[in-house]
């Protein structure tokens, strides 16, 4: 009977040292699937510029101080053209900036996918052009101080009141005028703003023109956003008149 015991205590405690053994390969591959997840859930960075970086450098002569103080830098979060998710910055005016972290959620949950949403002042945008203003990017922004498209006066963008998404695939069109030169507008492509867009309606919702809307005004300007709150619109038509 004493042998008999013996024998059972030992198979218990091999069974004992297989079920911690079992615990302890299950919690390594837990851990393990764990570490994946936030390597994949962690975004690819663009853009990671300090607000002295993104909204004083490589300005053009004459940037009023005014407008600069006005600026801040929003992080964004979005899916790329490679399924990806991304960290870029939207540099606009601190009393849009609620309205641009909303869309980009926006962005981010349907996955409408984004080339890339870089500051002007980046250095990825600035060797394409003087001040980082080249048409023949596919970048997402909004403040640039630069005069709106073929007048003299300050853009809405000047004042970081204005966004532009995907210019390549959302081009400002105006007779033969099309900017990205190049581009063309094809509504069944990724990246595309169309009337019924969440992105569209986001911005709508929150009070923001659309500029594929501008047909009546001889233009259309697919991707381009704009808003000028009640309480900024003397301080804007200040720089604009």
């Amino acid at each position: 009977m004493a042998g008999c015991s013996r024998s059972a205590g030992r198979k218990r405690a091999g069974r004992l040292r297989l079920w911690a053994a079992v615990r302890a390969w299950l919690a390594l591959a837990l851990l393990a699937l764990l570490a994946a997840c936030a390597l994949r859930s962690a975004p690819v960075v663009d853009s990671s510029l300090t607000r002295e970086q993104a909204v004083y450098a490589h300005q053009p002569p004459g940037t009023p101080a005014d407008v600069q103080q006005q600026l801040v830098v929003v992080d964004v979060r979005y899916y790329g053209f490679d399924q990806e998710l991304h960290q870029g910055q939207v540099v606009v005016h601190h009393a849009l900036a609620q309205d641009i972290r909303d869309v980009f959620e926006v962005i981010r949950a349907s996955r409408f996918p984004v080339e890339s949403v870089l500051p002007i002042a980046h250095p990825d945008l600035q060797h394409k052009a003087p001040y980082g203003l080249s048409p023949r990017t596919n970048n997402t922004s909004a403040y640039a101080w630069r005069p709106v498209v073929g007048a003299h006066s300050v853009s809405l963008h000047g004042l970081g009141l204005a966004i532009d998404i995907n210019p390549r695939q959302n081009p400002y069109i105006r007779g033969t005028l099309v900017i990205p030169p190049g581009a063309t507008y094809d509504p069944s492509r990724p990246g595309t703003l169309t009337p019924d867009s969440p992105v569209v309606l986001a911005f709508q919702r929150l009070g923001w023109e659309w500029g594929g809307d501008w047909a009546a005004q001889g233009k259309l300007d697919f991707m381009h956003f704009q808003k000028i709150p009640r309480e900024l619109a003397s301080w804007a038509a200040s720089y604009r008149n």
